[in-house]
């Protein structure tokens, strides 16, 4: 339960908001959660280390994140339509490709970028059975999210393939609603990883609510998904000694509500308001900066890496088959070269590389007898790729991601 992480944020939110009916996000207690973890410190620091070498940050690959929506709700106004749940993906692809109307909300000393992350809806569920990406349940339980009972409502899909975000009624801190929570990458419990929101706060139509109705309750908690702190650090009291490891986000020891006007000096800066991350409005909000963008980029390569590779997106049918079992591909992510380790085979396989909009841009074949290959890409652009290989008898298609 979140009690033991309610009473600082009561006094947080009293003595700045003068909207004392809502509590923004409730992720900074999983944060602290975590940093009594030994092994999460440790994970953190390698985190830190690693990405200051990768060169993921700054590559044009533009990633591509399977999201699965478990809604949970105990009568028909909860229980939120196909088309509520679209406009809130719609929402997430917007802010995370910087192709909302409102980065004009961004103050001119502030970056502010592409993340080059997009949010794809499941076709194929953990079992490759096709979906539609949308579970639903009913429950005559409340607070769901307070009490920790979504995950065990509905566990989510493997995390190591899909982005889980709930959808229901989170639950209140004293009469106080609570909008949404992430887990952050590497802490928590499998069946728990993923974000949960409020279906008030939820998507851009049907029962989102102003001023959270733009979707962005989902992006926020998504950016802590992907390892991102709020501008004044992990804890739920700002301080100036508490960054959030972004050098192009001021430190700040302020945390500002509704749509301010006049943004004061904290900590020797001027603080940002227009940032994902903060608790404005969504309507005043407009922006991750380019050293967030880096930190999320990094984090789904270093502590997400598996979710690169997930076929979660992929029509059921495409690689199915006996040649699964017989060939590896690595390394994936690869630079130049990749190869192919093949069971020894009889006759030769065909192979072809799809970009993604479905375009053949190689092609070429295997010899028979051959257990080893190494297929060429370095005359390939970065990003994400379909290699499909096989006979006339059997085929396989693997994703698979180049990083020049």
């Amino acid at each position: 339960m979140k009690i033991f992480f309610s009473i600082l944020f009561l006094l947080l939110l009293s003595s700045l908001s003068t909207d004392a009916q809502t509590i923004r996000c409730a992720s900074a207690s999983n944060w602290e959660k975590a940093m009594k973890n030994p092994d999460f410190i440790r994970l953190q620091e390698q985190f830190e280390e690693a990405s200051s070498r990768a060169k993921v940050a700054k590559s044009q690959t533009v990633f591509i994140v399977p999201v699965v929506f478990h809604i949970i709700y105990k009568n028909a106004t909860e229980n939120i339509s196909e088309s509520q749940i679209m406009s809130q993906l719609d929402a997430l692809n917007r802010d995370f490709r910087m192709r909302n109307a409102d980065t004009t909300n961004v103050e001119p000393d502030f970056s502010k970028a592409d993340v080059q992350i997009e949010f794809c809806l499941a076709r194929r569920d953990p079992n490759g059975n096709q979906t539609n990406g949308i579970t639903r349940d009913s429950t005559g339980l409340s607070n769901i999210g307070i009490n920790d009972l979504y995950y065990i409502i509905r566990p989510a899909w493997d995390p190591d393939r899909y982005l889980n975000i709930w959808v229901g009624d989170y639950g209140d801190i004293n009469g106080n609603e609570v909008l949404g929570e992430a887990t952050p990458p590497g802490h928590t419990p499998r069946a728990q990883d993923g974000v949960i929101i409020t279906y008030r706060a939820f998507g851009t139509e049907g029962t989102a609510t102003a001023p959270y109705n733009e979707g962005r309750t989902t992006t926020h908690e998504v950016g802590h998904w992907f390892n991102l702190l709020h501008p004044w650090g992990g804890g739920s009291i700002p301080t100036c000694n508490d960054g959030d490891m972004v050098a192009d986000t001021p430190d700040q020891d302020a945390v500002y509500f509704n749509c301010p006007l006049n943004p004061s000096v904290s900590c020797g800066t001027k603080d940002m308001l227009s940032n994902y991350m903060g608790y404005v409005d969504d309507d005043c909000m407009g922006n991750f900066s380019e050293g967030q963008r880096d930190r999320m980029r990094n984090a789904l390569v270093l502590l997400r890496p598996s979710i690169l590779l997930s076929r979660g997106c992929l029509p059921v049918g495409l690689d199915e088959n006996s040649l699964n079992d017989q060939l590896t591909i690595y390394p994936n992510p690869a630079d130049e070269i990749i190869q192919i380790r093949l069971d020894e085979i009889n006759s030769p396989l065909d192979f072809a590389i799809y970009s993604l909009d479905g375009k053949m841009v190689k092609s070429g074949s295997i010899p028979s007898g051959k257990t080893e290959y190494q297929l060429l890409t370095e005359d390939l652009n970065s990003g994400i790729y379909l290699l499909r290989i096989g006979d006339s008898e059997s085929q396989i298609t693997k994703k698979i991601i180049l990083q020049h």
